[in-house]
C-alpha cells in the first residue's frame, strides 16, 4: 500500500477515534457534591457583575445509559449561579457529560468532564437535547419550540 494512502487512512482513523471519544455520555446517578471551584480564577471582567462561575460536581454513576461506560464517581465542571440544596442533590437523575479534551483545561478545572445537562428528579427525564441525538430511542414527549424545546421521556426498567 503506498505511503500516502496509508498516511491518509491513519489520519482518518485518528479523526474517527477522536470524534468517538468526544461524544456525550449519558449516565444515571446522584450528585455527591456540588461546590464552587475556589481554585479557578474568576473569569468575570473587572467592574462587571457576573452571575455564573465554575462549580465542581461529583457524580456517583449508577448506570451508563449511552456512550463510553462510566462507573463510580466522576468529577464534572459546570458554570452555575448558586448552591444546590441537599435534597435536590440526592435525587436520581440523568446527567449529560461531555469529555474535556484539552489536557490544560482538565488540569485547570481538575475535572475530566463538563456537566452539559441534567434532568429534573422525576420519573420522566427532561433535557434540552433531543434524546435521539444522544442515541436514546425511548418514546419522547416534546414541549416548546426552537431553542426552548424540552424533550421528556421515561427509561424503562428503572
Amino acid at each position: 500500500m503506498p505511503r500516502l494512502v496509508r498516511a491518509v487512512m491513519v489520519l482518518m482513523g485518528m479523526l474517527v477515534c477522536q470524534t468517538a471519544l468526544a461524544s456525550d455520555i449519558v449516565v444515571l446517578g446522584r450528585l455527591v457534591t456540588n461546590e464552587p471551584m475556589s481554585y479557578v480564577q474568576d473569569e468575570c471582567p473587572e467592574n462587571a457583575i457576573c452571575m455564573r462561575s465554575w462549580w465542581k460536581s461529583v457524580i456517583r454513576v449508577d448506570k451508563t445509559v449511552k456512550g463510553r461506560p462510566l462507573s463510580g464517581r466522576v468529577t464534572a465542571a459546570v458554570m452555575q449561579h448558586t448552591w444546590l440544596n441537599s435534597r435536590y442533590k440526592k435525587a436520581v437523575r440523568l446527567f449529560v457529560l461531555a469529555p474535556i479534551e484539552d489536557p490544560a483545561e482538565r488540569a485547570r478545572l481538575r475535572a475530566d468532564y463538563y456537566l452539559d445537562g441534567m434532568s429534573e428528579p422525576r420519573s420522566m427525564f427532561c433535557l434540552a437535547k433531543d434524546p435521539r441525538a444522544l442515541g436514546l430511542t425511548e418514546k419522547k414527549y416534546t414541549a416548546g419550540a426552537g431553542e426552548d424545546t424540552t424533550y421528556c421521556f421515561e427509561l424503562p426498567g428503572l
